[in-house]
């Protein structure tokens, strides 16, 4: 398989060099995820605070139902950008490896079509046809392929997308049809002071 010892090491060097690739691609993705995390988590945080010292200056329990009502639609909006931004890195980071993935497919297809090749050339008078329908079969083959894994990847993000978007206008459309009355929260507040 391998003619010279230059060949093996060279071989060895290539997967050394795809494993620290993929090695950095999962690092990336996971980076991004952590720093939306520490943003979030920053933001919560600003927040809280901004919150207890709004709590803090309330005096009468209108204020306390008006201050209330007004966090509702706010705190899901933040809820949606932030499922919006992980999702956006759980794509960015499977276009990658998909797109290390179709490189390896096709450097291993390459391979076998030069190692058909070597084979060809060595192989007794009369084979040519054998090889030349191998070849044949592989690069038909590798076309499919292409063309499943295209159209799958459409569909497949064009649904997410879709499932994304319902998701959002749905959820958007029932915080709407919540009645944002504040009267009886008041009434309760003023009934416990």
């Amino acid at each position: 398989m391998f003619n010279t010892s230059q060949e093996f090491s060279a071989l060895g060097q290539a997967q050394v060099d795809k494993a620290v690739r993929l090695s950095s691609i999962l690092l990336s993705g996971t980076e991004r995820l952590m720093n939306l995390q520490l943003d979030i988590a920053r933001r919560a945080l600003s927040d809280q605070a901004d919150t207890f010292r709004s709590l803090t200056q309330v005096r009468e329990p209108k204020a306390l139902a008006e201050l209330q009502a007004g966090y509702a639609q706010p705190a899901i909006d933040r809820a949606f950008a932030n499922a919006r931004n992980f999702y956006d890195a759980a794509v960015a980071t499977q276009n990658e490896l998909t797109a290390f993935i179709e490189e390896q497919v096709a450097d291993t297809n390459r391979q076998m079509l030069g190692m058909l090749d070597r084979v060809g050339k060595s192989a007794p008078v009369g084979s040519d046809a054998a090889v030349t329908a191998l070849k044949t079969f592989v690069n038909s083959t590798n076309a499919a392929l292409e063309s499943v894994s295209r159209t799958a990847q459409k569909v497949g993000a064009e649904l997410a997308e879709a499932g994304v978007e319902a998701a959002t206008n749905s959820a958007k459309a029932a915080t709407a049809a919540v009645p944002r009355s504040k009267k009886p929260i008041a009434q309760a507040v003023e009934g416990q002071g």
